[in-house]
C-alpha cells in the first residue's frame, strides 16, 4: 500500500482476489472500498437499483487481509440486496410495526446471533424475494389467514408443493420470532400461517442402493471434468453435506495429520473429517489437478462463473448424467452403509457431524476420539469401495 501514491488526480486500484474491493487514492489519503451492483426482485426477475460504493476505512486503520474480510461481508449484503450505506431501521421500532422484510432481516439478526448457517439465512432470504415479493413491503400485522392460505395456493401450482412449504415454514418461523420480541403482544394477531394446510411431500431419505453403486460409480468415472470426479467420490466416501463439500478450502487440508478441519458445519461446531487412505489419494489428486486447472485457486474444487468468468468455488452438485443421484442422496447411502457395516452408531454420528443424542452427546468429545473415528472411516471406505468396485475387490473381471 505504502508504494500507491497520489499523482496529481484521484485514482482506482482494483484487488485481484476479492472481486469488488478496490483502494481509492486522493490528494487527502487512502481508503478501502467497495464496489457492487444492487439487485432487488425475484430471482431471474432482478431489477438494477444502483451501482453502491460503501467505504471500508483508511489503509492505515486496516490490513488488507482485513480489509478482505470486511469486502467479503459487506459484498455478500450488497448480494442479497442490502444496501449497506442505507441508515440503519430505527431500534426503537417495535415488531407490530415491521414490514415483512425487516422482520426477515430481524430474525436473519437473530439467527446469526444465535451461530445459525449463513447458508441457512441467505436461502431464507431468497425464497422471500422469489415466493413472496409482493409481501416484503407490507406491514407484518396486516398479513392475514386468508392471505396465507391463498399465497400457499400460489406458490404450490407456480413452484411445487415442496417450495410451498418452505416458503409457509420460512414466515411461520420469523412471525413466531417477531411474536415473541413484540412490547405489546395486541399489536400482532396470531400467525396467519397456522390456517395454511401444508402440501404432503415425498420423502427426502432416498438413498443409493447397494446393488446400483456399482453402475453409479461408472457414471461417475465418464464424467469429463476430472475435478467433478474426485467431488462425487469424496462425496460419497465423506458423507459430507453437499454445500459443504463443495466448499472445501484447500488450507483446511491437513495431510500430514489425515483431516480436513472444517471450521463452522451447519451445526455451528468446527469438524475435523478423518481421511481414509483413498480419501486422502482423492483430496491429493484434486489438489493437482486444481493447480493444473485453477493455478492459485483457494478451492479444493475450483469452477469458473459463468456470468463472470471468475474462479469460485463450485456452485452445483447435480449431474445431467446423475439425476437424483448426487449431492445429500450421498450423505444418506453413507449413513445406510455405516449401518449394514456395522460401525458403532455414536462413531456414525460423529463421522457425520451429526449431533449424538442423551448424556453421551455432553460427555464425548470427537477430537478425543480421531484416532478411532479415523479406523472407522478406513473400514467404511473399504464397505464403500466393495460397492462402487466388486470386481476390483473380488479379484476378477465384471
Amino acid at each position: 500500500m505504502k508504494a500507491l501514491k497520489y499523482e496529481g488526480k484521484p485514482a482506482i486500484v482494483r484487488d485481484a482476489k476479492v472481486t469488488g474491493l478496490l483502494v481509492a487514492v486522493n490528494k487527502t489519503g487512502k481508503s478501502y472500498k467497495v464496489q457492487r451492483d444492487l439487485w432487488v426482485g425475484q430471482r431471474g426477475r432482478k431489477v438494477l437499483v444502483k451501482t453502491v460504493r460503501h467505504t471500508l476505512g483508511g489503509t492505515e486503520e486496516m490490513t488488507l487481509d482485513d480489509a478482505r474480510s470486511r469486502a467479503t461481508a459487506v459484498l455478500d449484503l450488497i448480494k442479497r440486496g442490502i444496501d449497506p450505506n442505507a441508515p440503519p431501521p430505527d431500534p426503537s421500532a417495535d415488531a407490530g410495526a415491521w414490514t415483512v422484510r425487516r422482520m426477515y432481516e430481524e430474525y436473519g439478526a437473530d439467527l446469526r446471533a444465535r451461530a445459525c448457517s449463513e447458508r441457512t439465512i441467505t436461502d431464507m432470504m431468497d425464497r422471500l424475494e422469489r415466493y413472496l415479493p409482493k409481501w416484503t413491503p407490507l406491514p407484518v400485522a396486516g398479513i392475514r389467514r386468508s392471505q396465507a392460505r391463498e399465497e400457499h395456493r400460489r406458490i404450490t401450482v407456480d413452484h411445487g408443493a415442496t417450495s410451498a412449504n418452505k416458503a409457509m415454514r420460512d414466515f411461520r418461523a420469523a412471525y413466531n420470532f417477531a411474536l415473541k420480541v413484540v412490547d405489546d403482544p395486541d399489536a400482532l394477531p396470531g400467525n396467519p400461517v397456522e390456517a395454511v394446510t401444508f402440501n404432503k411431500e415425498r420423502a427426502s431419505n432416498r438413498v443409493l442402493m447397494p446393488d446400483d453403486l456399482a453402475g453409479w460409480w461408472k457414471k461417475v468415472q465418464a464424467l469429463p471434468n476430472p475435478l467433478r470426479r474426485d467431488m462425487h467420490e469424496l462425496g460419497l466416501l465423506s458423507g459430507l453435506r453437499p454445500g459443504t463439500l463443495v466448499g472445501l478450502r484447500r488450507d483446511w487440508v491437513r495431510l500430514g495429520d489425515r483431516a480436513i478441519s472444517i471450521p463452522r458445519m451447519k451445526s455451528g461446531r468446527s469438524f475435523d473429517l478423518p481421511l481414509s487412505d483413498r480419501m486422502l489419494a482423492v483430496v491429493q489428486r484434486a489438489m493437482a489437478v486444481g493447480d493444473v486447472l485453477f493455478p492459485g485457486a483457494p478451492w479444493l474444487f475450483p469452477s469458473r462463473s459463468t456470468k463472470t468468468f471468475e474462479v469460485i468455488a463450485t456452485q452445483v452438485w447435480r449431474e445431467k448424467s446423475l439425476p437424483s443421484e448426487t449431492g445429500h442422496i450421498l450423505r444418506h447411502t453413507y449413513r445406510t452403509v455405516a449401518q449394514r457395516t456395522g460401525i458403532d452408531k455414536v462413531n456414525a454420528r460423529l463421522l457425520l457431524d451429526h449431533t449424538v443424542p442423551g448424556i453421551d452427546g455432553v460427555y464425548i468429545h470427537e477430537r478425543a476420539l480421531f484416532d478411532t473415528l479415523l479406523a472407522e472411516q478406513e473400514k467404511m471406505t473399504a464397505a464403500l469401495v466393495a460397492l462402487i468396485e466388486p470386481q476390483i475387490v473380488g479379484g476378477g473381471a465384471a
